[in-house]
């Protein structure tokens, strides 16, 4: 194993970290046997900004190929469901209701390379880009040792090969080398409006003039890593989302509990699809 003191000319080739990375998940046959994945459980949505409360629910996350969806089922009226769907060619986010999406939505609508690159839901999904590099063929740039929540972890920055707005930077344990975090980062100037993501909790709020930027965080988490088909994969997985307006603030995270995973799932095609 490489030992990491953190030092600047010590830098550790993105190719090695990705295939510490790949060991960490599993064997290569084990890793291999993976054609489709569908994995279910419960959910939790919390409202810090921009409204307040929480609901719970269900969720089930597949993916096969390049196709990936996550879907949500809440015990709310005001909030019955969200449904997020890349079939390999054209993402889709849910209305809830006719003209209205929420936050969530609305930031995958915007930045849905994170969708067509694989890269949400981590290896929670089969599209991972870093399980098949050759595909997707990004840019990766090593960003050193940083300490996140008191751990040291290798930072690797993440550009699609066509280019993208938005910042995505990949944190894997610095012993385990498994990845425990993305971090995602955008700026919308005010001259983009249209684009600016709906805050207002669970229901977006209706559009307004901006008299200055509006910063997008996000994050996601993987945690509790246990075996499941020969992988070691996260069986706790949270999406912070932080939007800084002046007009509609918002900070809001989901976090799922799985708990039932079918590795060798052979998915319709329809499941990925605008109607389902």
């Amino acid at each position: 194993m490489c030992v990491m003191h953190g030092r600047a000319d010590q830098k550790l080739a993105p190719a090695e970290l990705v295939a510490k990375h790949l060991e960490a998940i599993g064997p290569a046959e084990a890793r291999a046997r993976v054609s489709g994945m569908k994995i279910k459980g419960t959910c939790l949505l919390t409202v810090r900004q921009g409204g307040n409360g929480q609901v719970d629910g269900e969720a089930v996350m597949a993916s096969q190929g390049s196709m990936n969806m996550i879907n949500m089922t809440f015990n709310s009226p005001d909030y019955p469901y969200e449904s997020l769907k890349y079939d390999g060619k054209k993402f889709v986010a849910s209305q809830f209701r006719p003209g209205l999406r929420t936050s969530l939505a609305q930031f995958f609508l915007t930045n849905e390379v994170l969708f067509k690159e694989g890269i949400v839901g981590g290896i929670l999904s089969a599209s991972w880009p870093l399980l098949n590099l050759q595909d997707k063929n990004p840019k990766l740039e090593y960003a050193g040792l940083r300490k996140v929540g008191g751990k040291q972890m290798h930072a690797l920055k993440y550009m699609p090969r066509k280019g993208s707005d938005l910042k995505v930077t990949l944190f894997f344990d610095a012993e385990t080398f498994q990845h425990v975090r993305s971090e995602y980062e955008r700026t919308i100037y005010t001259t983009d409006q249209q684009r600016i993501p709906g805050g207002g909790g669970i229901l977006p709020t209706p559009s307004s003039p901006r008299s200055s930027n509006a910063r997008i965080n996000a994050f996601e988490e993987f945690a509790d890593f246990k075996s499941e088909g020969g992988l070691n994969l996260p069986h706790t997985y949270r999406f912070e989302l932080s939007i800084q307006s002046e007009v509609r603030p918002a900070l809001v995270d989901w976090i799922f509990n799985l708990t039932d995973f079918t590795l060798n799932a052979q998915l319709d095609i329809g499941e990925f699809s605008e109607r389902n």
